[in-house]
């Protein structure tokens, strides 16, 4: 198997292949023979060479060849363009360390960075007086901007948020807005809502469960030795005031304390 290796001090605008010298896989490759400032990172474990360039953990630009080497990789350029490290953006190209705001948001500032675009939120600097409010508005300290709370008790600042009835609000100049709160995906098999909460928990005992799914071919031995399916609800014997009910196997009972008072 034969490979390409950059001449030491051949640059990445070369894209000639005369310029390129052949190397057999089977000859010992020195670390000094790669172009100084190409990643050749020692990647051996054991006996066995790790192949960064089938595995994608190499850092090679996104016009840029990977190279598989003994103990690590090189990054070499393609017949055509240079090995620019620009990031082709919405039909155009940012070049290489060039940092831009997107036009959809404002609030958002983008870099390129290796052929790569990294984004994030505007970082809020609130001591910085021309700071943007829009995107900032933790930093809008104007009376007019503030916000009382749905129990008129409490005073929030712009860009405050706060948990109302199960509910997300956010102060926005003044103005309170809120919407439903989003609960996290729960893979258990049982699930409960506890008082004074607003999302769901994952429970062990089917008995405390809210929300279950009956399977009838787990049924319940109630005190008459009877076979109850999933999901039948009956009075125990002697005791009235006991409601029990079958759930995937387990017998959980209730106390009516209103019917305990009259009898």
């Amino acid at each position: 198997m034969l490979k390409l290796l950059r001449p030491a001090g051949a640059g990445c605008s070369v894209n000639t292949s005369s310029h390129w010298k052949i190397i057999r896989k089977s000859q010992r490759i020195e670390p000094s023979s790669l172009l100084p400032g190409r990643q050749k990172e020692k990647s051996i474990k054991g006996d066995s060479d790790i192949d960064e360039c089938a595995l994608r953990t190499h850092t090679c630009w996104n016009d840029s060849a990977c190279i598989n080497l003994a103990g690590g990789f090189d990054c070499l350029c393609p017949a055509g363009p240079s090995c620019s490290g620009d990031c082709p953006h919405e039909g155009g190209l940012k070049r290489n360390g060039q940092v831009w705001t997107l036009k959809e948001d404002r609030c958002s500032v983008c870099s390129c960075k290796d052929g790569k675009i990294f984004c994030r939120r505007t970082a809020c600097d609130c001591q910085n007086p021309s700071a943007d409010l829009f995107c900032c508005p933790e930093c809008d300290t104007r009376v007019t901007s503030q916000c009382l709370d749905q129990n008129g008790h409490k005073l929030y600042r712009s860009g405050d948020n706060w948990t109302h009835s199960c509910q997300q609000c956010r102060c926005l100049e003044g103005e309170v807005d809120c919407w439903p709160l989003t609960c996290p995906n729960l893979s258990c098999e049982y699930t409960a809502l506890l008082e004074g909460e607003c999302c769901p928990r994952c429970v062990s005992d089917p008995c405390l469960a809210d929300n279950i799914t009956f399977d009838i071919r787990k049924t319940c031995l109630d005190s008459y030795g009877v076979s109850r399916l999933s999901g039948s609800v009956w009075t125990m014997a002697g005791s009235p005031c006991t409601t029990c009910k079958c759930k995937n196997g387990s017998i959980c009972c209730s106390v009516d304390l209103e019917c305990l008072h009259n009898n």
